[in-house]
């Protein structure tokens, strides 16, 4: 190809160019499209994005898709608008670029406030769309859509305008048609509600457990609850009442909140004195039946511990939800901390949780006599972290760890019953009578005044127990009606079965050394080297 054919092609060529129209805008506009599937929404179509339902103080999220057609990558932005106390719409990014013949996703963030009016609401959002010609030249256009946002009001009051308790409509004439008499009557039959509530509906609750509790105990019951129940029925209709002459919405959550604070409060304050009256009774109940399972009323103060733990649990998760407190956060963190507790105090995690095992289970109770390790102690007070005991003679207090309780084997000698068996042992010889003396050891026990000889208990036996160097070992066992005083009726029984053999001519052995002494003229014999 020579040079004037070039020539002539390249000119032909820019003549083509030049003589090819643009491209319309509006062809442009449908080579870009915003489309968002949730609602059905596609900006080739229509501008209308669609309608969306939400509450005041609340978000939602709306996926966005730009698919670009056209053969130069575009950037594309949503300039959103606010309008006053409603909503407000934005995007994540504040730019999407879109390549050639593909797609990108973005998120629209709609975001009602806190005092958003109840209604429909109508939010301009312009959307811009940027790209190179092939001229290197910047081109872009805009594009306006609108979206709809059906509020309802958190703290709309509307509903309840003028209306008795909220709901009944004051259709009276003149003066008493007001909002003002509708909250004033509110408030007096609320008022009246709560005395009605106080003086009928109470005592039926203290008369269902009234043959378990004292009589000063429903007084002081009724009389509680009344009070917390007049707080509760204030804090309710001054909420309700705002609502009837119609506040504002700022001034609405502020009582709100104040009430909800209230309710949760007074609410676990209620709750807490019913709890303990109703557990009280109940425990007093099974006390009284003696049913044996384990339930009686030495249990209160375990089920007090629970039921404070879950009512202030309950209370702070509630008046933090209310807040907006995110819990998943404090979850985590709470799992956190509680990992680093488990690990720095496992000592002081088993004391707590043995506490509540032997709290519950109840393997002894105070006054009881139990041995660990063949010491005898005594239950003097059981707690949650240890517990404490006197030594037999009670003239110490222990404070023993409930980890080493609930680890160690006890004997619980005067579980069941203070009666204890005694085993006294005596020592005859053996050209004794045996016998003679077995009789005597058992008139020594049927004689003792706190030995059981009722037959509700074995009657005192004697054993031959042992072959011993210088005599017979015997065994006399016989209960008596006293653990606390068993050594001492012990020593009892040693002194008369000794005054028994001496009367009868029953021999006690004892360790017999004989002695020959020789030359005791003092003259020294042939072969002693001694000095």
């Amino acid at each position: 190809m020579n040079v004037r054919t070039a020539a002539a092609l390249l000119l032909l060529v820019l003549l083509t160019v030049s003589l090819v129209p643009p491209q319309s805008e509006g062809a442009v506009e449908d080579e870009v499209r915003i489309s968002i599937p949730e609602l059905r929404f596609d900006s080739s179509r229509s501008s209308d994005i669609g309608s969306i339902d939400m509450s005041s103080n609340s978000q939602r999220s709306l996926k966005v898709y730009m698919t670009n057609e056209l053969s130069v990558p575009v950037a594309v932005v949503f300039d959103t608008s606010t309008v006053a106390k409603t909503a407000t719409v934005s995007s994540l990014s504040s730019s999407i670029d879109v390549e050639p013949y593909s797609y990108a996703a973005d998120e629209l963030i709609v975001k009602t406030l806190e005092y958003a009016d109840t209604g429909s609401f109508v939010i301009p959002i312009t959307v811009y769309v940027q790209y190179l010609d092939g001229f290197g030249e910047s081109i872009g256009y805009e594009r306006a859509l609108t979206l709809t946002v059906n509020i309802t009001s958190l703290y709309y009051t509307d509903a309840q305008y003028n209306k008795f308790f909220g709901f009944i409509p004051n259709d009276l004439e003149g003066p008493l048609g007001e909002p003002w008499f509708a909250a004033l009557a509110t408030l007096i039959m609320t008022i009246l509600a709560n005395i009605l509530l106080c003086y009928m509906i109470v005592p039926l609750l203290t008369n269902y457990f009234g043959d378990k509790v004292t009589k000063i105990e429903k007084v002081r019951l009724k009389k509680s609850i009344a009070k917390i129940m007049s707080v509760l029925m204030f804090a309710y209709s001054l909420n309700l009442c705002a609502q009837i002459i119609g506040a504002s919405p700022e001034i609405c959550h502020v009582i709100g909140a104040v009430s909800v604070f209230f309710y949760v409060c007074i609410g676990a304050v209620l709750a807490w004195r019913i709890y303990v009256f109703i557990i009280s009774a109940i425990l007093k109940s099974v006390d009284d039946a003696d049913v044996g399972g384990g339930l009686d009323i030495s249990l209160l103060p375990l089920f007090k511990m629970i039921g404070e733990i879950v009512i202030a649990v309950v209370g702070v998760t509630v008046i933090l939800a209310t807040m907006g407190v995110d819990f998943a956060g404090i979850l985590m963190s709470a799992g956190v901390v509680t990992l680093g507790i488990t690990m720095g105090a496992q000592n002081i995690l088993s004391q707590f949780f043995s506490g509540v095992i032997l709290l519950s289970t109840r393997p002894f109770k105070k006054g009881d006599f139990i041995k660990i390790n063949n010491t005898v102690y005594i239950i003097r007070k059981v707690k949650l972290m240890f517990t404490e005991l006197y030594t037999w003679e009670k003239d110490q207090v222990v404070t023993m760890p409930n980890n080493t309780l609930t680890s160690a084997t006890i004997v619980n000698v005067t579980k069941e019953t203070p009666e204890f068996r005694v085993y006294v042992y005596m020592s005859i010889a053996y050209e004794a009578d045996l016998a003679k003396a077995k009789e005597l050891m058992v008139q020594a026990g049927m004689e003792h005044p706190h030995a059981v000889i009722d037959g509700s208990r074995t009657m005192p036996s004697v054993r031959l127990t042992d072959f011993q160097d210088s005599g017979i070992e015997l065994r006399l066992a016989v209960y008596v009606d006293n653990f606390d005083d068993s050594g001492t009726y012990a020593g009892e029984l040693r002194e008369r079965m000794f005054e028994l053999f001496k009367e009868n001519d029953i021999e006690i052995p004892y360790t017999k050394y004989e002695i020959t002494l020789k030359n005791y003229d003092g003259r020294r014999r042939p072969g002693d080297d001694l000095e």
